[in-house]
């Protein structure tokens, strides 16, 4: 999906962010793409941005609630797109800053390498022995995805 620039300033917008060239050509990407991308994705997606540009604008989309950071243990740090962005999209609900992204297992696939939200699969409640306390769940299912299956 290439999203049209009107639509990109409007969801900056939505967030309070400026719109600059450089937001709305990341956005577009994370819009586009059917997986988390890495911050080396984009570079290389995106080589008239430097580097320090580009972890800005990852950095703000995180604060903001249009990204998520999603679990990783190959050494890069993989961003998805919130599900409050997906709903504002579908036109089921109306983003904004304030939604939570609810806690969803990711999928590595270990023979491309792709990973994906699993967003209608969620993280069993875990429990703890007494005097620990949560602060965050992160779950990563490693398989093969139905692509690489074929």
């Amino acid at each position: 999906m290439n999203m049209k620039k009107p639509r990109l300033k409007e969801i900056l917008h939505d967030y309070q962010l400026r719109v600059t060239p450089g937001r709305c050509d990341v956005l577009n990407h994370f819009l586009r793409s059917s997986y988390a991308l890495s911050a080396k994705d984009l570079e290389n997606r995106l080589p008239q941005y430097d580097r320090v540009t580009l972890y800005r604008t990852l950095h703000t989309f995180l604060e903001k609630g249009i990204l998520h950071l999603i679990p990783h243990d190959g050494g890069f740090a993989y961003f998805g797109l919130s599900e409050s962005i997906r709903l504002q999209l579908d036109n089921t609900a109306r983003a904004s800053s304030n939604t939570h992204y609810p806690d969803h297992i990711h999928f590595t696939c270990t023979t491309c390498g792709r990973t994906e939200c699993l967003s209608d699969y969620m993280i069993p409640q875990v429990t703890l022995p007494q005097g620990y306390q949560i602060k965050d769940v992160d779950l990563l299912v490693k398989g093969i995805c139905q692509a690489c299956q074929v």
